[in-house]
């Protein structure tokens, strides 16, 4: 079973998470540390667990949540995984994190790895699954732990609200879809993990999320 821990860095309060088993394996989700106090209270958690990290995953490309990306290659050695339709956002977004305030030194590399619609990803000894779910960006996924009813969805869903489609790559006929079609045939307990705010679930979003009616 895959344990959890979320993180709440940069200033748009961007959710980065943790997730690994037994095995002391990891997956860092949309690492979106922004300055080196940042960087340190996500080092902290994974080295004091003697955890071992595996990759990054990037559910979109969107500057606050890919700009920690370098700094947990350079400090773990580990790929960076996306969608592959991520990679124009990958490319502007030094220039967008200059424009939103979030200018680091570094770049934004892009990624190592090509993530696939239905792919599973191992942590140790539980999965993930991809489900792409485009919209808000170009490339979007969401990430589901199906043994322990968990869905990341990035910033495709979120409680009580729905990612913005006004950005460059947006669709907001794509985005509903993306929720209706794919995240909405979970089960209705399937907690939902979003890139920023509170958890919720599939049923209250089904019920009462206004901008699903």
């Amino acid at each position: 079973m895959l344990k959890l821990e979320q993180l709440i860095f940069n200033p748009f309060s961007e959710n980065t998470y943790i997730l690994y088993d037994d095995t002391k394996e990891c997956v860092i989700i949309d690492p979106g540390c922004s300055n080196k106090g940042e960087e340190d209270r996500l080092f902290g958690f994974i080295d004091s667990h003697q955890l071992k990290p595996l990759m990054a995953i990037n559910t979109h490309g969107h500057v606050d949540h890919i700009i920690g990306n370098e700094a947990v290659k350079k400090r773990y050695g580990i790929p960076v995984a996306a969608h592959p339709d991520t990679k124009p956002d990958f490319i502007q977004a030094k220039r967008h994190g200059a424009w939103l305030g979030l200018s680091p030194d570094g770049e934004f590399p892009l990624p190592d790895i090509d993530l696939k619609d239905n792919e599973i990803i191992k942590v140790g000894e539980s999965t993930l699954e991809v489900i792409c779910t485009p919209g808000h960006a170009r490339g979007s996924v969401s990430l589901y732990a199906e043994i322990e009813g968990w869905v990341f969805t990035g910033d495709a869903l979120f409680n009580r609200s729905i990612g913005r489609t006004d950005l460059a790559g947006g669709d907001f006929r794509q985005l509903i879809e993306s929720i209706k079609e794919r995240l909405f045939l979970l089960p209705d307990d399937t907690e939902v993990f979003s890139g920023h705010g509170e958890s919720t679930t599939i049923f209250d979003e089904q019920r009462y999320n206004m901008f699903l009616g």
